[in-house]
């Protein structure tokens, strides 16, 4: 059974990337806002491992998309 956080983790998962890429005027929202939103996440009290991870997996593609953005 899948839980809020798990259901969370995967919509970022399968919304982070389109929304950063965007259209011309840029990211439909921007990694600020994604980041915001996993630092929430890995806060809680309650992740396993597994979630643990994939929380810190999604960090790294935003600090490999900010350190994109500013090359």
């Amino acid at each position: 059974m899948l839980t809020f956080l798990d259901r969370e983790i995967a919509h970022i998962t399968r919304v982070m990337p389109p929304s950063l890429q965007g259209d011309l005027g840029g990211p439909i929202l921007p990694s600020g806002y994604w980041r915001l939103r996993l630092c929430q996440l890995f806060e809680s009290d309650h992740l396993t491992t597994d979630q643990l991870c994939s929380v810190d997996d999604l960090l790294l593609q935003l600090d490999q998309f900010d350190a994109e953005q500013h090359a």
